[in-house]
């Protein structure tokens, strides 16, 4: 009931921040994704997200399966954690809690879906061009990270489009030189979470300790903001857009935490590591 109410709240504050400078809007939709190393629906995911974005829509899919897209600006921690074992929103044996489309999910990952806009006439802008840093306001900075410059490239999950002119279809390229001029660039994101390992587990109990041990490492963390710059030659930055998850703690979870952490000791070989994708 907690998730779903987080999630119906999310939605009735969707927000995208964008700057404008020269006529180029970043405009940014921060969207919880399924983990990108492994996760099965992570593929459909991505290709509901792009559709989503190009479209102008909030919401894609099915809700009934984790492939489903939609942006939130409210997440609890639980969603912002990959595991080495199935799992989803922060619960062990995912196929028996939400159904068997969930079954072999590792966790959820935070995003950033963006949506570049050049406008209309002659294709100005590259993907070359595109920079990210992502700051959580905790005081490690549990899940801050950046990609200069350089690091994007054409694909089925960052598409740049040619503007059709005099009733010509659009172009869409997937690939090829990342300095490909275009007038739109469609990502699903760049974001994080942090990471839940257990070796040696052999229970679905034990899996769920290393998820809950994970929750501490969140603490004092109530914001995740995602930045996105576009720099043209000569170190001029043509705009730039941010949009930000606002954080809550799972109820309870913190405590839960500790214990976990103070009761596997040893057996549990735990990673709280970051796991940013570009």
């Amino acid at each position: 009931m907690f998730h779903r109410l987080l999630a119906l709240l999310g939605f009735l504050s969707l927000f995208a921040v964008s700057a404008r400078a020269e006529g180029i809007v970043i405009s940014v939709y921060p969207s919880v994704a399924p983990n990108r190393y492994g996760s099965p629906s992570y593929g459909p995911y991505v290709s509901n997200a792009i559709d989503a974005l190009s479209s102008g829509l909030s919401a894609y899919g099915d809700m009934n399966y984790p492939s489903y897209y939609a942006q939130q600006t409210l997440i609890p921690i639980s969603q912002m954690v990959v595991t080495g074992f199935p799992s989803w929103d922060g619960l062990a044996d995912p196929g028996t809690v939400f159904g068997s489309a969930y079954a072999n999910e590792l966790g959820n990952r935070a995003l950033f879906g963006v949506v570049i806009d050049a406008g209309p006439g002659a294709p100005s802008i590259s993907i070359g061009e595109l920079s990210f840093a992502a700051v959580s306001n905790d005081p490690g900075g549990l899940l801050t990270f950046s990609f200069g410059q350089g690091s994007y490239n054409y694909s089925t999950e960052y598409v740049g489009v040619i503007f059709g002119t005099g009733g010509d279809p659009d172009t869409y390229v997937t690939s090829g030189s990342s300095d490909q001029l275009v007038n739109e660039i469609i990502g699903r994101g760049s974001g994080n979470a942090a990471s839940a390992y257990c070796t040696g587990c052999t229970t679905v109990a034990q899996d769920q300790a290393a998820i809950n041990a994970t929750y501490g490492s969140f603490s004092g963390m109530s914001r995740f903001t995602g930045t996105y710059t576009l720099t043209g030659p000569g170190g001029i930055v043509l705009s730039t857009g941010s949009g930000a998850f606002d954080v809550v703690p799972e109820p309870g979870t913190l405590p839960v935490a500790a214990a976990a952490a103070l009761a596997l000791g040893l057996a549990l070989a735990r990673r709280r590591r970051r796991t940013p994708a570009p």
